[in-house]
């Protein structure tokens, strides 16, 4: 993840890209597949999906006060 206020005026995006991360996740809030996001935006990778996936399920642990148990 990259922020830079030269860069979507400081908003946070993905190293190597110009795609802010709020809108990978309102694509994915939207429905759209990460094979749909990743033709919509071609500099994507699937890393960067699944980055965006598991930081949202992070944050929704978090919300809900739930502690990832170890395996």
């Amino acid at each position: 993840m990259n922020i830079n206020p030269e860069i979507l005026g400081g908003e946070p995006c993905f190293n190597g890209t110009r795609v802010p991360l709020e809108t990978v996740v309102d694509n994915l809030g939207a429905g759209y597949s990460s094979a749909e996001i990743l033709s919509n935006f071609p500099s994507l990778t699937e890393e960067h999906i699944r980055a965006v996936q598991i930081w949202e399920l992070a944050l929704a642990r978090k919300a809900a006060g739930i502690q990832r148990q170890a395996s």
